[in-house]
C-alpha cells in the first residue's frame, strides 16, 4: 500500500519485480500510479474509492474490496504517527501479518527511496534482497516496453514540469533548451516533443507564444498509452525529477535528469541509462 504520486508509487517497482515470481501481488494505491503499475501485479486498487477513507478513521472498519481471501501479509507505507491505520488493518485482516512504516525514511537517512522500501519489505520477513533489487534496477530497465522501441532517430522529448514547482527551472529556461538543441541540431530537423502534464497545463500558452510550431510538437496531457509511446519512441528524454522522468528511466530510455531541489542519493531515477545535471554538475551516477 501506498498512497502516493506517480513517482513515489514507482519507487515500489524494484520490489515488486523481486516479489512478483511465484506471489500474488496486490498493489493499492491512487491514480495515475495505479495505471502503470497494473501490468506488473495481479491486482490493483484505488485507495480513493468508496470505503477506503474508513481505514484512517478512528472507528470500526468495513469490508473492503479485495477478491479472493486475504492477502497473508500486508505492507503500508503510510504516515501513522497515532497508530490508526495499523490497528484499522489489523482488525479488519485478523489472519494476515501486518507491517506499517512511515512513507519516507528519516530526514537523517539518505537511502534511496527504493532502497528504503525494499529493506523495510525485507524487514517484514518477506524473501526479498533489497540491495539487489536496487543494483538490479539501474542495470535493466523495470518497465517492459508495451510498443517498439525507438533507434535512436526518434524525437528529443522534453517535460518541462513536475508536481513541485520548487523542483522546477522556470519556463524560460526550457524555451533556451529547446532553442539550443535546434541551434546545435546539424540538419535542424530533429523533433523536439514538449509534454505538458496536469501540475503544468498552463504552461502551454506561454510555450506556443514563444517558440515555433514548427520547432517543436506541443502534447498536452497525454494519456498513459499515447505516453508510453512517445517515450518509448524517443532518442532521448530530458526532465526534472518527476513522475514522467522516473518513469522514462524504468522504460530504460536515455535520461537526463535536472534536480534542482530534491537530493539526488534518494531519487536518482532507476534505468541503465541515466544521466544526472544536478546544479551545474552533470554525472553518470551510482548509487
Amino acid at each position: 500500500m501506498r498512497a502516493g504520486a506517480l513517482g513515489d508509487s514507482l519507487m515500489l517497482m524494484p520490489s515488486i519485480r523481486a516479489l512478483g515470481k511465484g506471489n500474488e501481488l496486490i498493489f493499492a494505491g491512487r491514480l495515475p500510479a495505479i495505471d502503470y503499475i497494473k501490468p506488473y501485479v495481479d491486482q490493483c486498487i484505488d485507495m480513493e474509492s468508496s470505503g477506503w477513507h474508513r481505514l484512517f478513521m478512528k472507528a470500526p472498519c468495513g469490508p473492503f474490496n479485495l477478491e479472493g481471501s486475504p492477502p497473508d501479509h500486508i505492507i503500508a507505507f503510510l504516515n501513522d504517527s497515532e497508530g490508526i491505520v495499523s490497528d484499522n488493518l489489523r482488525a479488519c485482516f485478523p489472519e494476515s501479518i501486518v507491517n506499517v512504516f512511515p512513507v519516507f525514511p528519516s530526514g537523517q537517512d539518505e537511502r534511496h527511496i527504493a532502497l528504503y522500501m525494499a529493506q523495510s519489505i525485507q524487514d517484514s520477513g518477506l524473501p526479498i534482497d533489497a540491495q539487489r533489487c536496487l543494483n538490479d534496477s539501474l542495470a535493466v530497465p523495470l518497465m517492459v516496453s508495451e510498443v517498439r522501441q525507438s533507434n535512436g532517430e526518434g524525437p528529443v522529448v522534453i517535460h518541462p514540469g513536475s508536481g513541485s514547482q520548487k523542483k522546477n527551472y522556470p519556463p524560460l529556461y526550457w524555451v533556451q533548451v529547446v532553442r539550443e538543441l535546434k541551434r546545435s541540431s546539424l540538419d535542424n530537423s530533429k523533433k523536439i516533443i514538449l509534454l505538458i502534464g496536469p501540475a503544468e497545463e498552463d504552461m502551454a500558452d506561454f510555450f506556443r507564444g514563444e517558440l515555433d510550431e514548427k520547432s517543436i510538437d506541443l502534447n498536452v496531457l497525454p494519456e498513459r498509452e499515447e505516453l508510453i509511446s512517445i517515450i518509448n519512441n524517443a532518442s532521448v528524454y530530458i526532465g526534472h525529477d518527476s513522475g514522467v522522468t522516473h518513469l522514462a528511466a524504468m522504460l530504460g530510455k536515455p535520461v537526463i535528469a535536472l534536480f534542482k531541489d530534491s537530493p539526488v542519493a534518494r531519487w536518482r531515477p532507476l534505468g541503465p541509462d541515466v544521466r544526472i545535471i544536478a546544479g551545474s554538475h552533470f554525472q553518470k551516477t551510482k548509487i
